[in-house]
Parts: structure tokens; C-alpha cells; sequence
């Protein structure tokens, strides 16, 4: 049998991958890999690895976990290294439970390499510290989707402490409702950071009040997360992320080369949100589903050729279609 690794590729930026996980990427055989991993790290992938796409859309799953399990179980007999590759850390809120015991009831080898966890991630590119001396002790991390009868003590975890909520806006109104029953103040600060650490990144300061308010207003988003506690006020403004040269731009990155990955990271590292596409006869042709499933999602307004020949093409074209319609 091979081995099934459990690789968290972190949050968002794809330098948030370890270097352990990237070593395992590169060695995969097979990578099944979720919707909300940035898929520029299937570039690291090896020319033969396969890639099989999971999804997980929110009330819509492309695959549902019964049939995941099936796969690990199908895949990990085979004599080949398989990554299941989750956004954040797969040991929090990733089901990674669910899945490794699958495996032990067949004996099939696995490992787990932890994540950067959406917690660590939104808060500190939104330049929020989960602790402070001043301000929390403690933090704890929860899902807004919580089984029946359960009950979260609210006022005890938001005293002195820091709450991040994870899935937690399309249960706003009732958590709002709960947070107020509790006796939670009104004006305790709120952050909800929707994607964060990519060059989309957005971050919504409200309080307890205004929570419901504010998403609704700015018309948030899964994946966000929603940061309770004093440790908010310590945001000042636009943080340092927000600061880099090329946040917010959202760029796309062509050739008919294959894209090597430390170009793709030359952007993000400046804060732009950025996806790359090889085209033409000779390109990668195991990317097209990948394309095709992200940009179902996310849309570029700038465009870079990296190939200077498409360049010169592209350019041409523009200018005719500028002088048609002039």
C-alpha cells in the first residue's frame, strides 16, 4: 500500500504552505485537493501527478464526504503517495478525524502536516493580535454550526479573551441573538475578514450591535471569520498588509510556458491576488479543470503576458477592436 498525507496548505497566500508540505506536494502521486486551497500549488505538482477536485461549496458539495472517504480508501490501497490537500490546518475544522479513521480500519499509512489555521491567517493580515497583555488571555476557536442542544458560554470566552469564528456569517442573526442573551457588551469590537490573506482580502470593523449590520451591508461572504474580542481595537486603520503596492490588484497571469511558481509568489508577495494560466497546444492540459473551477469563482481585471510573443498578438487584437468600436 502507499501512504495518504494530510497536507494543510494554510489559508489563503500560497506561501503559507510549510516545507514540509511542500515537499510532499512535489512528491505526490495523487493530489485530491478542496475549494478553498489556492490551486497555484498544484504547480509544484510533479509532470505525472493526477489531480482530483473535492469542492466543498457551501450547501454543495461536489463531492460528498461518504464518497471523499471512498476515494482516500480506493486511492491509499495502491502502491503511491497521495496528498489530500486542505485549506488552513486539517486537524481544525477540516474533518480530518473523519477520515484517518477510514484508513486505520483498512491499515493504511498516513500522516498529517498541521497548517496555518484561518484564525492566525485573517488576523494577522488584518493586523489584529489574537493575544495581548493588555487585552485576552485566552483564545478560542469555534464554528458558528453547532450540533443540537449545544451551547457556547459566550460571555465567559469574550471576557479577557479572544473568539474567532469560523462558517460563522450565514449564522450571523442567531449568534448576534446568543451573544446578547449572554449579556456580551453591546459594544464589544467585531472584525469579520473575508479571504483573507489573498489581495481580496476585506476587513469589516463592527461591534456586537452592528454585526448583523455590517455583513449585510457590505455584502460579506464565506470564507470569512469573525474575530470577537478587544483584541479588534488594536487594528488602526489599514494594516500592513493592505499597505503592500499591490493589494487589491487582481491579476492574471498568462504563457504558453509553463508558469513556474516563484513567478507566481514574485506577486503575491506584494499583496496582489493572483492565478496563472498556461495556454496553447503544448500547455498542461491537466489544468483545465482546475482553470475551470476557479475561475467560475474569481474574476481578473489585469492581465500579464509573460510571453512576449502574446504580448505583440494580444496588443494587436486590442487595437483593432479599439479602432472598430472608435
Amino acid at each position: 500500500m502507499g501512504n495518504v498525507y494530510f497536507v494543510g496548505a494554510g489559508s489563503g497566500d500560497p506561501e503559507l504552505l510549510t516545507l514540509k508540505g511542500k515537499r510532499v506536494l512535489e512528491s505526490a502521486d495523487v493530489i485530491i485537493y478542496d475549494r478553498l486551497v489556492h490551486p497555484v500549488l498544484l504547480y509544484l505538482a510533479k509532470d505525472s501527478a493526477r489531480f482530483i477536485y473535492s469542492g466543498k461549496y457551501p450547501k454543495n458539495h461536489v463531492l460528498k464526504q461518504k464518497n471523499i472517504n471512498q476515494l482516500l480508501l480506493e486511492e491509499g490501497r495502491k502502491n503511491q503517495i497521495v496528498v489530500r490537500l486542505k485549506g488552513g490546518d486539517p486537524g481544525i475544522f477540516g474533518r480530518v478525524g473523519e477520515e484517518i479513521s477510514i484508513l486505520q480500519s483498512e491499515g493504511i499509512g498516513y500522516e498529517i502536516i498541521p497548517g496555518v489555521t484561518a484564525a492566525s491567517v485573517a488576523s494577522s493580515y488584518s493586523g489584529i493580535p489574537l493575544t495581548h497583555r493588555a487585552y485576552s488571555s485566552k483564545v478560542t476557536l469555534a464554528t458558528a454550526h453547532r450540533q443540537a442542544g449545544e451551547i457556547i458560554d459566550f460571555k465567559d470566552l469574550t471576557d479577557n479573551g479572544t473568539m474567532c469564528l469560523y462558517m460563522g456569517v450565514e449564522k450571523v442573526q442567531s449568534t448576534q441573538k446568543k451573544l446578547l442573551e449572554q449579556d456580551v457588551s453591546p459594544q464589544l469590537p467585531v472584525a469579520i475578514v473575508e479571504w483573507g490573506s489573498l489581495g481580496r482580502q476585506r476587513t469589516v470593523a463592527a461591534t456586537v450591535q452592528t454585526l448583523v449590520k455590517a455583513i449585510e451591508e457590505h455584502q460579506i461572504q464565506n470564507p470569512s471569520l469573525i474575530i470577537l474580542g478587544d483584541v479588534v481595537s488594536c487594528r488602526n486603520g489599514a494594516d500592513w498588509f493592505e499597505q503592500l503596492p499591490l493589494f487589491g490588484h487582481k491579476i492574471l497571469l498568462i504563457d504558453t510556458e509553463k508558469i513556474d511558481f516563484e513567478i507566481i509568489i514574485s506577486y503575491t508577495q506584494k499583496g496582489a491576488d493572483v492565478y496563472a494560466i498556461q495556454v496553447g497546444k503544448n500547455r498542461d492540459q491537466r489544468f483545465d479543470e482546475v482553470h475551470q473551477q476557479y475561475l467560475k469563482d474569481h474574476y481578473f481585471d489585469e492581465i500579464i503576458y509573460l510571453n512576449e510573443e502574446l504580448t505583440t498578438m494580444y496588443k494587436k487584437q486590442w487595437d483593432i477592436l479599439n479602432k472598430k468600436f472608435v
